[in-house]
């Protein structure tokens, strides 16, 4: 076969790369070039140099058609997420505009009615390690869909609460756990459908949707809500949330022969090849405790819980922590705080607004930066988590409409940033076959200590009147996040300073 690939090519170092249904895949001079087994066959048998030409002239038209279709996969994979960050951002956002209307009718103190918001954002977060083993059990795009239903259903039956409780559990169980499934799994199909280069572009644009959920979803809430009331305003809500079945649809399976093209390679993977022991029991052992013991392998083995071995992982779950944090109190605790230094609804749903347009062109810039690789992963981190840290620290100094305005844009940007390259780095540095199990676990480990983000805010202002010292606190939470981004940086200048 590599005598004859050599001969049609007419090139001594062209090598078979694969050879499978019909189809050979030819490494020539770096290109990946695929051929038809009857089109080589009938090259060799008779006039090959009259021949030839036709056959080079159609052999890259074949490779782009499928390239092309690969690349219309990826686009849909990318309008895919694009709704998802939309309708996240949406339902986060609404929430915080809703609260003080649901505070007053359930006359509930403010800490209680936050804490149950970030409880949904924390949910979000714990159910994280499931979606993983689910979408591989069932297909990433019908859990999706099924998603999308969970979400609505979560508005309609949050909408018919009478106390706080009726209020948390759809919200928690229903709306949390639709937005988790959604999330990770439409991230992770976006990372097998990109090479690490091009990922970065394709999310960066697909962040966009969360952008324009705050420029256009916070003035059209307010309208539902001095329109209808909260309760008329989540069942809106909530229907613009059912859209989150189409983002289901639009994602497709890698085609397998894609998996041969260069730069699509998952990185190994040791320990899902590894054969696992197997136990197995004498005659006394129990069936009930070895179907129990063998049950208990399987979830192991499922969640992947060898990601927690990896330093990498940690560092990075680090920064997802604290900024998960940073964003759920500022996503809940925005428009009240803006309301407490006297500003209105209809301004505090306009700052927003700002924000989220500055927001856009950062995500815009960041991922063509990333694209032409005009920067590196660790120093966009780097500044990115630097800036969130400062917008809270400049907090109790801003009274302005301007100054509000102008921080919360630096604060949405840079918190954009942060999640972008997060995105970027664990396809980068863990790879694509890790990335659905790393989102879930960094959700989880965040959303074990996230309540904190409606709990403190509310708690401070509750026994203060402000939230100046909350957003203080918050601050500081988030410098801690540049603490091994600084050690690594330091490891790595050290050897130029010892020369």
């Amino acid at each position: 076969m590599h005598d004859t690939v050599r001969q049609v090519t007419g090139e001594e170092k062209a090598k078979l790369f694969e050879a499978k249904d019909g189809i050979i895949v030819v490494e020539q001079k770096g290109i990946l070039m695929r051929w038809q087994k009857s089109m080589i066959y009938s090259q060799i048998t008779g006039e090959r140099d009259r021949r030839f030409g036709r056959v080079h002239r159609r052999a890259p038209n074949r490779y782009n058609s499928r390239d092309m279709e690969r690349s219309k996969l990826g686009v849909f994979a990318t309008i895919a997420v694009f709704i998802q960050y939309f309708i996240n951002a949406m339902v986060v956002k609404s929430l915080g505009i809703l609260l003080v209307s649901m505070m007053n009718e359930f006359e509930a103190e403010t800490w209680v009615v936050g804490t149950v918001f970030s409880l949904v954002e924390c949910g979000k977060d714990i159910f994280g390690p499931l979606a993983a083993p689910i979408g591989r059990k069932f297909g990433a795009r019908a859990v999706v869909m099924v998603a999308g239903g969970m979400i609505g259903l979560g508005f309609i039956l949050t909408s018919r609460a009478s106390n706080v409780l009726q209020m948390a559990l759809p919200l928690i169980l229903l709306i949390a756990l639709g937005q988790c499934l959604a999330n990770v799994l439409t991230r992770s199909s976006l990372g097998e459908h990109f090479d690490v280069k091009d990922f970065a572009l394709a999310s960066g644009v697909a962040r966009i949707g969360s952008s324009l959920s705050l420029v256009c979803l916070p003035p059209l809430v307010q309208l539902f809500l001095n329109t209808y009331g909260w309760r008329g305003a989540m069942l809106l809500v909530g229907s613009i949330g059912t859209h989150l079945t189409v983002s289901g649809a639009l994602l497709k399976p890698v085609p397998k022969w894609s998996e041969a093209r260069v730069g699509y390679q998952s990185l190994p993977d040791s320990s899902r090849h590894q054969p696992r022991p197997v136990h197995k029991p004498d005659k006394h052992t129990d069936c009930t405790l070895t179907s129990f013991r063998s049950f208990l392998e399987k979830s192991w083995g499922a969640l992947d819980i060898s990601l927690m071995k990896s330093l990498t992982f940690l560092e990075i779950t680090l920064i997802v922590v604290t900024t998960r944090i940073s964003q759920s109190a500022w996503y809940i605790y925005f428009v009240p705080r803006v309301v407490a230094i006297g500003f209105s609804n209809e301004e505090a749903a306009g700052m927003v607004s700002v924000a989220a347009v500055f927001q856009l062109v950062t995500f815009t810039l960041g991922g063509i930066a990333l694209y032409k690789e005009k920067m590196t992963s660790s120093s966009a981190m780097m500044v990115s988590v630097g800036l969130v840290a400062v917008s809270f620290l400049i907090d109790p100094w801003v009274t302005s409409w301007w100054s509000v305005s102008a921080n919360a844009a630096l604060f949405v940007s840079s918190m954009g940033m942060v999640f972008t390259m997060v995105d970027f780095m664990v396809k980068e540095l863990l790879g694509v076959d890790k990335m659905a199990d790393a989102f879930g676990w960094m959700g989880f480990l965040s959303g074990l200590i996230r309540p904190l983000a409606g709990f403190i805010p509310g708690w401070i202002y509750d026994h203060t009147g402000s939230y100046d010292t909350a957003f203080v606190i918050l601050g500081v939470i988030q410098i801690t996040a540049l603490i091994p981004l600084l050690i690594k940086r330091l490891k790595n200048m050290w050897p130029l300073n010892a020369n």
